[in-house]
Parts: structure tokens; C-alpha cells; sequence
């Protein structure tokens, strides 16, 4: 496919950075830096303001299947779109962050030229949202229209689960994929130990889930939130959490937000504070807390607040992570899990480009999950998956016929099979050359 993106930040980055490989890719931006990072792939860097009319046309736009405007300026992202579905391009997608534009964190807006309209704060308040399931659990993402779903919790010393992975009993139709290790993630072998404080990965099918939380002991109970910053994640985290009847505390510096999100956040505490503040931490009760979130703008300032949380004795603390390099330095200092708005963007944005191929980015590029269908004529078809797949790779489900099943040795690819393998990203393209006619 020919794909044109507009804006080299980090979401423009990491979306060139997975197509480049398999598809004719051209990049445009202003800033001399962003562009000169593209420069060890091999896509057609082009200088300029995107939303310019005649450069866009000296891009191929009027060739291109897809336009991804991702700068950091939602007007010039609205505007590329509008103007390539003018010029006849089948499918757009636009970055836009203010809340004039988009409610949801995902929108379709066909009847202005837009095939879909991305909210990076959105999508990653409502992933954070999700890890809420049960108290371990940090990560729950829906895959294959919500009949798979793929988690991540942190191993308790109150958990059955100590030992060999292959003596773990997991429900049916669930499977270990990677192990997250004091920041250091890997996709283990049968006899690999699990140990207190591990970040598991499952896959799962979504109807054992809670037949999972039974295994793990965790009860349906109430549970404590705080969320430091008030800004338009943490606002929009607040309203989806008060649907859920969590227990909210948010604290926010700006005297005129808090009173701004009272009016509409009925159900929250509102606190006007500092979130870094010891003390206020401490007199709120940030250590009795199930769940700490810290969702300022400021790096810094959300890894010293959970740093602080965690101190303090919060049982779970999710952090905002502006930069996705940041993300396993905020692991290995001890945050449970930290989160991306960025890497959050850009795994919705390749949804959408590749299709039938869902590519999921874990842990700061460390780890990626990708879902095949198989089609007639693939290498894969009629051969042992379990089998075939290189080492730091690892299949984890299968849907076939509509049914999710774990694949044993003796399990044969068949059309129409959909294959979600957990992969180390220096064996992706062995991966997918399985899937190549």
C-alpha cells in the first residue's frame, strides 16, 4: 500500500517504523529533527507544513490508499484529511486531541472526509480505565472484536501461581505469552519459574476471565482510586471510573479546573493540591489506595508522584509516560505499569492501516503482538504452528471457525485460521514471512 503520514513525532515515528518494512511510506513534517530520525528507514522524507495543498500533491497524495495526519496540531490534522478525501483517497485517519472535535477515543467522521478521528488522551484514559478488571490486573486490551483479550497483572504472594509456567492451571483457553521481570520482558519456556512480583502476560478468551480472577483469588470488591492531574485524561479517567462506582479521589493543581470538573464530575472528590505533595499524600490516603493513577503532562512530575504513592504503600500505581522511551525506566524504579498516549495513537492507527492484522506494541517496543489470517497459499497453511515459529516468538490463540482455542504441536494452519503470535521484534519479519504467499 502507499502511505502518506503527516507529522514525525513520536506517533508518526513509531507508525513509519512498523509499515516501512511492507509498504511504500512517505513522511511529511517542518521540524528538521523529527525528520532527520526517519532517516535509517526507508521512506521518502518530505519538508513542509502538511497541510499545504501543493506539497501534498508532490507527495503522491492522489496515488496514496492512506493518509495518517498525525502532527501535533489538530486543525492542520483535520484539514490534510479533508483535502485527501477531496483528492479521492479511500481512507483517512486524523490525531486530534480537542474536545470540540471528539468525545470518544475512537470516531468515525465519514461526513466530513475523515474515515476515523484518534484522541491519544482518550484512548489511553479508557485503556487505563480497563486495567480495573480485578486489583492485579494492569493491562486489558480487547482483541478480535472482544472475543480474545490480552492481560497483564502482577503475580501477589496471595496468588496459587508460584512454580514452573507449565504447572500453572489457567482456565481453559488462556495462555502465558511473556513475563515481565523488574523491566526486563521475555517470552518464557514451560520450566521458566514464576515469581512474586512478575508482570504475567495472558492471552485469553474473554469469556474465562472470570474464571481467571476465581484462580487468583481476587473478590468482585469496591475499590479506592486516586488520580493526580485534572487535565483532560484525568478528567475523562474520572467520568469513565464514576460509571464503574469506583471510590475516586482527584487532586489538581489549577484552582479553576478543579472548579471547572466539579460541575461535571458529580460522583469524584475534588482536591486542589499538589500531587506531589507528601504530606497531602499522605492526609488523603494515597497509601490505602487500590490504585494510584498519575496523568499530569509532566513526566517528571507523574514519576515522583507514583514514586511517592508507592512509598506510601498504594497497592497498584499506573503512570502516565509522555515519551514511550521513558516507559521502562518507569518500570524498573517500581511503577506497575506506565502508559504511552503516543504508543497508545500509534497501536490505533495500525489497526486501522493493516486490517486483518492487528499489531499491538508492548512494553516500549520490546515486545510486539500481531495477529495473522491465514490465507490460501500462505507457507503456514497445512504446518504445525507451534512448530514453525522462530525462537523469541510464541502463538498464543487461534480463532477458528468463530472459536477461540490454545494450539497444541499436533495443531495444523488451516484458511481463515486467525493466529495471534507474541513476538520479540527482532523476529517479526521471520513471523510474518510464514504468513507470505
Amino acid at each position: 500500500m502507499r502511505i502518506l503520514i503527516t507529522g514525525a513525532g513520536e506517533v508518526g515515528f513509531l507508525v513509519a517504523s512498523e509499515l516501512y518494512a511492507d509498504h511504500d511510506v512517505t513522511v511529511i513534517d517542518k521540524d528538521p529533527v523529527a525528520c532527520s530520525r526517519l532517516q535509517d528507514m526507508d521512506v521518502k522524507i518530505l519538508m513542509g507544513n502538511a497541510a499545504n495543498a501543493r506539497l501534498l500533491l508532490e507527495a503522491g497524495i492522489k496515488r496514496a490508499d492512506i493518509v495518517v495526519a498525525v502532527t501535533g496540531n489538530d486543525e492542520v490534522n483535520v484539514i490534510t484529511c479533508i483535502i485527501a478525501s477531496h483528492l479521492g483517497v479511500p481512507q483517512t485517519i486524523a490525531r486530534v486531541s480537542n474536545p470540540e472535535y471528539i468525545d470518544q477515543p475512537v470516531q468515525d467522521r465519514k461526513e466530513i472526509g475523515i474515515s476515523c478521528m484518534i484522541c491519544p488522551e482518550l484512548a489511553m484514559a479508557e485503556e487505563m480505565a480497563r486495567a480495573l478488571y480485578f486489583s492485579s490486573m494492569l493491562m486489558n486490551k480487547e482483541l478480535a472484536a472482544g472475543k480474545v483479550e490480552l492481560i497483564e497483572f502482577k503475580v501477589t504472594p496471595e496468588m496459587n501461581i508460584n512454580g514452573p509456567i507449565q504447572n500453572a492451571s489457567l482456565p481453559e483457553n488462556c495462555k502465558i505469552v511473556a513475563l515481565n521481570r523488574a523491566g526486563e520482558i521475555s517470552i518464557p519456556d514451560e520450566d521458566e519459574q514464576i515469581q512474586v512480583g512478575d508482570h504475567l502476560m495472558l492471552l485469553c478468551e474473554s469469556s474465562a476471565l472470570p474464571d481467571l480472577r476465581i484462580m487468583l483469588h481476587e473478590a468482585q470488591t469496591s475499590q479506592k482510586v486516586m488520580i493526580v492531574g485534572g487535565g483532560m485524561v484525568g478528567f475523562y479517567l474520572a467520568s469513565r471510573l464514576e460509571k464503574m462506582g469506583i471510590d475516586i479521589k482527584l487532586i489538581e493543581l489549577d484552582a479553576e479546573r478543579c472548579a471547572e470538573i466539579a460541575e461535571t464530575l458529580s460522583g469524584t472528590m475534588i482536591l486542589n493540591g499538589d500531587g506531589t505533595d507528601l504530606a497531602l499524600l499522605r492526609e488523603e490516603g494515597a497509601g490505602r489506595m487500590d490504585v494510584v493513577y498519575a496523568v499530569t503532562g509532566l513526566d517528571e512530575k507523574n514519576l515522583l508522584c507514583s514514586l511517592l504513592a508507592k512509598q506510601l504503600g498504594a497497592k497498584k500505581i499506573l503512570s502516565r509516560a509522555n515519551r514511550s522511551v521513558y516507559i521502562k525506566l518507569f518500570e524498573m524504579v517500581g511503577i506497575d505499569r506506565a502508559v504511552s498516549p503516543g504508543q497508545v495513537t500509534a497501536d490505533a492507527v495500525l489497526q486501522r492501516v493493516i486490517g486483518g492484522e492487528e499489531v499491538i506494541t508492548l512494553s516500549d517496543e520490546r515486545m510486539e503482538l500481531v495477529d495473522f489470517i491465514a490465507k490460501a497459499g500462505n507457507k503456514i497453511i497445512g504446518k504445525s504452528i507451534t512448530k514453525e515459529l522462530p525462537k523469541d516468538s510464541m502463538v498464543g490463540l487461534v480463532i477458528r471457525d468463530g472459536n477461540p482455542m490454545t494450539p497444541d504441536a499436533s495443531f495444523k494452519v488451516k484458511e481463515g485460521d486467525r493466529i495471534f503470535v507474541m513476538s520479540m521484534p527482532n523476529v517479526v519479519s521471520k513471523v510474518k514471512k510464514l504468513f507470505a504467499s
